[in-house]
């Protein structure tokens, strides 16, 4: 492989490749890649959770959402602590910064999924456009601060 080939995969955050051309395993090798793929394990099992619980059990909203939040919770924590810790912080550090942002990312999610619904937008659609907005922030936090 070329040195600038391999430059320019540094510089993506890319780990070298070994010539083969297998651009697909390594792009999800990438830790945007396995964010984005820890965080829609994570999204399935909350918007499931919160359909069920509410679609299909006739729960209130903010039970639902609860128990999809925090199931989704243990679920992303658990992988992108494998996928995204690169210093291997103490488990008590990590988990107490996790804390700080999932107690911001909680009490937002119940919000706008009380204001949504009640303007008449179907939770999943709601729930949907509060993942991707978190998202962004999240990736630059878990990178920066939660799992540095």
């Amino acid at each position: 492989m070329s040195d600038e080939r391999q430059g320019d995969e540094a510089a993506a955050g890319l780990p070298p490749s070994s010539g083969s051309g297998a651009l697909i395993p390594r792009i999800v090798r990438h830790p945007l890649a396995k964010y984005l793929i820890v965080g829609g394990l994570s999204f399935v099992v909350d918007a499931g959770l919160l359909w069920v619980c509410t679609s299909v059990l006739g729960w209130a909203v903010w039970l639902g959402a609860s128990i999809g939040f925090w199931a989704g919770v243990l679920v992303n924590f658990s992988l992108n602590r494998i996928v995204m810790n690169r210093d291997k912080s103490s488990l008590l550090t990590q988990t107490s910064r996790y804390g700080v942002l999932l107690a911001f990312n909680y009490v937002a999610t119940l919000g706008i999924l009380h204001l949504t619904t009640s303007w008449g937008v179907p939770i999943v659609v709601a729930k949907t456009a509060i993942v991707a907005a978190s998202t962004c922030w999240n990736y630059v936090l878990y990178r920066l601060w939660v799992f540095a």
